[in-house]
C-alpha cells in the first residue's frame, strides 16, 4: 500500500477552495482555474481524484470532463455544486449529467445539501475518502 498522500486536482472557484481543503486534510491539493491549468496539472503527476465544480470557469465543466474522458483516465471524478438549486444551475446540471453518461465520473455531490459545518462536512468527507480508498484498492490490484 502506498504511503504517499493522495493527489487531488480541484477545478473549483476561489470561494470553494477553503471548504475543499477542510474536506480533504492530508491530501495534496492542486487547484486550477482554467482548462489549460487542468491539462498541465494532469500532465504533471498521477492524480488520485479530480473534483470539478458545476460552474467551473464559466460552466466549462463539461469540456473539462470530456478532456478527462478522452485521455481515458481511471481516477474518480466528482462533480460538486455549491449553490442552492436554481433554474440556471439545474440547466448546467442537466447538461453535465447528459455529457457524463458512460464517463469516468463516479459521483455528484450537491454541497448545497450539506451545510458547511462539522456534521455536513463529515458526511461529504466520508464520501470523498470512500472514493479515494476505492481508488487506492484498485491501483493496488492493478499492480499485482
Amino acid at each position: 500500500m502506498s504511503l504517499a498522500a493522495p493527489r487531488v486536482v480541484a477545478a473549483v472557484s476561489d470561494d470553494l477552495q477553503p471548504r475543499i481543503r477542510a474536506l480533504l486534510p492530508g491530501c495534496v491539493l492542486r487547484f486550477v482555474q482554467t482548462g489549460s491549468e487542468l491539462v498541465r496539472a494532469l500532465d504533471e503527476a498521477r492524480c488520485a481524484m479530480m473534483i470539478v465544480e458545476v460552474h467551473f470557469n464559466g460552466s466549462s465543466a463539461v469540456a473539462a470532463l470530456r478532456f478527462v474522458l478522452a485521455r481515458e483516465e481511471t481516477f474518480p471524478v466528482v462533480c460538486v455544486r455549491d449553490v442552492p438549486r436554481d433554474r440556471r444551475g439545474d440547466t448546467v446540471l442537466g447538461a453535465l449529467r447528459s455529457a457524463l453518461r458512460g464517463t469516468v465520473t463516479r459521483d455528484f455531490i450537491d454541497l448545497a445539501e450539506h451545510p458547511d459545518d462539522e456534521t455536513g462536512n463529515a458526511r461529504v468527507r466520508a464520501m470523498l475518502m470512500g472514493l479515494l480508498s476505492q481508488q487506492a484498492a484498485q491501483e493496488e490490484l492493478s499492480v499485482l
